[in-house]
């Protein structure tokens, strides 16, 4: 077994040490080749750059479902979105369920979180636990008369004053996130760095729509640089997305549906002082940020998490990724909410090292990442010994990791709903 060693964290500071604060940054719906670190060829992210020269950049991080509430509650618990029981968007953790801020909580810190995201609500998702503060409260309209977000230069606003009110004689752990990347999109003239077209309007769909999404990843850009510039000094930083986005590519527009790396493949950059600047491509997936917060905060990792903390620990080149989706948001008539107990996934795949496979009823689609990373080409066919492999590891997975039975459907409002609908999961 071919094996990487991360060996790029001690601990950052000792048992008797003043612990550092830590930031769980976020953005919704981040592509990662959007990104300057990543080889976007225009600025959207000037700051988020300044931020990658600081840190090790991770190449190679996927996440688990590519929807907004399964990645999260994927990575906030160190669980499989299947076995937590939160798969679409509209179901919430158990409240057993132990995560990520109630540790941090249980180990002396200040915990907050400022989320702009409605399918992040507390009533929905549950990820509130263990926060002493968790502002979810929306004061700009953006989505029409129901569908109200915070917008970016809302939630650093909101960031900086709950961090004036920090208890001085605590670390604290924020979990500040970004949704403006979220369709549906913005243009914003001031934050547009693509060239200048002669008429906008004379633009095709597709033209249009990369260029509302890369005016919104800098305006959020922006603002992270506003947040990251009052921070104090002794502050950890783990930057992540929770999925993609498809921009018409492979003739589909959105996430949730699909299994391509657009919607998988999100940006994780990690800041500390004892973690050396650089980039690596060891395979990561979003179950391991949980693990590695903790390890960052030198907090021992509860043994039933089920991912790695990757600063620390052999990580295996073919290490096996399984990825799932079940569409967008839970039903909306309540009774057949009910019936999600019965739900399987309408699409899976596998990556082990270049290879991946995805696998849609009786379709399979096998494709190389290392000469073909815009899977265009299907290999399914002259490769079958390769997808046969493929596919038995995920019938293996499947066994392992049983589906819960039961989901911990939210009681949804009608303003819900309209909200879903509005971000297109419907």
């Amino acid at each position: 077994m071919n094996l990487v060693l991360v060996i790029l964290l001690t601990h950052i500071f000792s048992q008797n040490s003043t612990p550092n604060n830590v930031l769980y940054l976020t953005v919704d719906t981040l592509r990662a080749d959007f990104l300057g670190c990543y080889g976007f060829p225009y600025p959207t992210s000037p700051n988020i750059d300044s931020l990658a020269e600081r840190g090790l950049v991770f190449d190679n991080c996927i996440a688990e479902v590519p929807l907004t509430c399964p990645s999260f509650s994927a990575m906030l618990t160190s669980n499989y979105p299947r076995s937590l029981g939160v798969v679409r968007n509209g179901l919430g953790i158990n409240k057993r369920t132990k995560t990520i801020p109630e540790i941090f909580k249980e180990n002396g810190y200040f915990t907050f979180c400022v989320q702009s995201n409605w399918t992040l609500k507390s009533r929905i998702s549950g990820l509130s636990k263990g926060f002493d503060k968790y502002d979810d409260d929306f004061h700009s309209k953006r989505w029409g008369l129901f569908a109200s977000e915070r917008l970016a230069n809302d939630v650093t606003d909101r960031a900086l004053e709950i961090l004036e009110d920090v208890p001085r004689d605590k670390p604290f752990f924020a979990w500040i996130h970004y949704s403006d990347p979220h369709a549906p999109y913005i243009y914003r003239r001031d934050y547009d760095v693509l060239p200048q077209a002669q008429d906008f309007g004379s633009l095709k769909k597709v033209e249009r729509v990369r260029r509302n999404y890369a005016s919104e990843v800098r305006f959020v850009d922006e603002n992270i640089g506003r947040l990251l510039k009052k921070l104090p000094p002794n502050t950890i930083i783990v930057f992540v997305a929770d999925h993609g986005e498809s921009l018409y590519e492979h003739n589909y527009f959105g996430h949730g549906r699909r299994l391509y790396h657009n919607e998988l493949k999100i940006p994780l950059i990690i800041v500390a002082d004892n973690v050396k600047p650089g980039r690596t491509n060891v395979p990561v997936r979003g179950i391991d940020i949980g693990p590695t917060l903790l390890g960052l905060a030198n907090i021992p990792i509860p043994n039933n998490f089920i991912g790695i903390d990757i600063l620390g620990n052999e990580i295996p080149t073919n290490r096996v990724r399984v990825v799932e989706t079940y569409s967008g948001a839970v039903p909306k008539i309540p009774i057949l909410r009910f019936f999600m107990k019965r739900a399987h996934p309408i699409m899976q795949g596998v990556i082990v090292e270049e290879w991946k496979l995805i696998v849609d009823g009786k379709k399979y689609e096998l494709y190389n990442l290392k000469t073909d990373p815009a899977e265009t080409v299907n290999l399914a066919k002259s490769e079958p010994e390769i997808a046969k492999k493929l596919l038995s590891l995920i019938n293996e997975w499947n066994k392992k990791v049983p589906l819960r039975k039961e989901f911990s459907s939210s009681s949804l409002s009608k303003e819900d709903l309209e909200v879903l609908r509005s971000m297109g999961y419907f």
